[in-house]
């Protein structure tokens, strides 16, 4: 799983990083497993159900995480459908949740990175709603912003919910993930 934010101080707890939120949250709900350096960034590394999940969080900012997924893709011999892509959606309200299979980019620079890297668009991934995005506000200044006590609060079931999809999908596969959260 590739959990997508930016590395550095500066940008925990901004709306771009709920991925990073979400693999934070993860790595709560499996004590059993370790956090460590690996290629181009940091993964939380565990074993469940007799299989080892990786999540990864790029060391590298959010419009270049492609890199670091496909290093840590190729070193483990892990192919682009096993992939699962964990990112901010502002075009979702703030507190939503889509599982997909695949797909375009949906003009999300993180997935785009990714999707260049992979060669493919057929990698799942989990959007958290982090929107919607006021008019007036540039869309970088909006990302870049960090969520307000109420709006953390409203994320927090999301990143949740976007825990049990993850579940869903490594033990019954993306599609039932998708049959149970995207409703």
């Amino acid at each position: 799983m590739a959990a997508l934010g930016n590395p550095g101080r500066e940008y925990e707890r901004t709306r771009h990083n709920a991925g990073f939120m979400f693999a934070d949250l993860a790595a709560r709900a499996w004590p059993e497993g370790s956090w460590r350096a690996c290629g181009e960034g940091r993964c939380f590394d565990v074993r469940l159900a007799g299989g080892r999940v990786l999540l990864l969080k790029p060391g590298n900012y959010m419009n270049n995480s492609g890199p670091a997924v496909r290093s840590l893709a190729d070193f483990y011999k892990v192919p682009a459908s096993a992939i699962i892509a964990v990112y901010d959606d502002m075009s979702l309200p703030l507190g939503g949740l889509r599982v997909r299979r695949d797909g375009s980019a949906g003009g999300h620079n993180g997935m785009l990175s990714i999707v260049s890297a992979m060669g493919t668009s057929e990698i799942a991934r989990i959007r958290i709603g982090i929107g919607p995005r006021p008019p007036e506000m540039p869309g970088r200044n909006f990302v870049l912003g960090r969520f307000s006590p109420d709006e953390e609060a409203r994320l927090v079931p999301a990143l949740e919910r976007g825990f049990q999809a993850l579940t869903t999908a490594l033990e019954k596969g993306v599609d039932e993930a998708m049959n149970r959260f995207n409703a």
